[in-house]
């Protein structure tokens, strides 16, 4: 056997040897965002799996910070060996379309392992607002420009650039409340103080049901499954109107394609189970696993989605 043979006969025998032996250590997985949110409960709901599945701890840690920015930097000056992961959201997307001077490329430097979740949003109004479809709003919007207000969770938000964008669709003015989360937002809206929001499909669903709020419409390509009496914005009239949240989790790019090969699998077997389906149904989080590939070229898709909105709306990221 000449020396090249031998050489790739060794290199091969290693990585072999590398996948079967993938996780070596505990695992951590980077949440860009405080406890108990949504994204924290995925994560944690994902660690509890990926333990069993691996035997290994995984350790959730929260960096919240620059609209996911401060985790998404560590994640790139992490080791690439398939050990830290990052639990990522659309803010991922919204960072990129915005074209900010961030510390890392946000495709270049990432390797993509698997889509989590995809989720609509649901448009809903107080009942003092005195609308019910999403044509009635539009209607009292252009009777009283300005009258109306929505609660925001700031410019960068999926929130405010939606609805940015549905008001030059509809031609209408409505004030812009910003608010630093979404709980303070919510129970402004439901005390009366703002009129609309854009909330989480399932909680939104279940104040419409209560008679609290208002459910007007949802900004999925269908009918969400929780909400099925709801009609979507292309529905309502408005065709191009699709905007969903979504999770995902990424590694450094150079990443070994074993290890993403085997966090892949055992990510999408969680998300096929009754037990992380209902913690993430219990924050309005449908889950949604998929390959690599598809979440890269999810995420590439929805980086022009919002150069589109944000085109268009000339909105301006968070402070700028």
């Amino acid at each position: 056997m000449n020396r090249f043979a031998m050489c790739v006969c060794v290199i091969l025998m290693s990585t072999a040897a590398w996948g079967q032996g993938f996780p070596s250590r505990p695992l951590k997985i980077l949440v860009p965002f405080p406890p108990g949110g949504g994204t924290d409960v995925a994560a944690r709901a994902l660690a509890d799996h990926l333990g069993r599945e691996f035997a290994q701890p995984v350790v959730v840690e929260n960096r919240p910070g620059g609209n996911s920015v401060i985790a998404t930097e560590a994640l790139a000056r992490s080791a690439a060996d398939g050990h830290t992961l990052l639990l990522t959201t659309d803010f991922h997307s919204i960072n990129a379309a915005f074209g900010l001077s961030l510390p890392y490329d946000s495709l270049k430097d990432f390797a993509f392992v698997a889509q989590v979740s995809t989720s609509p949003l649901m448009l809903v109004a107080h009942p003092s607002a005195g609308v019910k479809t999403l044509g009635e709003l539009a209607a009292a919007a252009k009777q009283g420009p300005g009258r109306l207000s929505f609660a925001s969770l700031g410019t960068s938000s999926p929130h405010f650039l939606g609805f940015e964008w549905w008001k030059r669709m509809a031609a209408v003015e409505i004030l812009d409340v910003p608010y630093k989360g979404g709980g303070p937002a919510l129970a402004d809206l439901l005390g009366g103080q703002v009129k609309l929001m854009f909330i989480v499909a399932a909680n939104g669903i279940r104040q419409a049901r209560a008679g609290k709020l208002a459910a007007l419409a949802v900004t999925g390509p269908k009918r969400a499954s929780v909400a099925p009496e709801v009609p979507t914005f292309a529905e309502s009239g408005y065709p191009e109107f699709v905007l969903l949240n979504w999770y995902g989790v990424l590694v450094p790019t150079g990443t070994p394609r074993e290890a993403i090969v085997k966090l892949n699998a055992a990510i999408v077997a969680a998300l096929n189970t009754p037990a992380v389906i209902e913690r993430l149904a219990g924050v309005g989080v449908d889950a949604a696993p998929g390959t690599p590939e598809q979440l890269e070229d999810w995420v590439r898709k929805d980086i022009a989605r919002y150069r589109k909105i944000i085109e268009l709306t000339g909105a301006k990221p968070e402070g700028r």
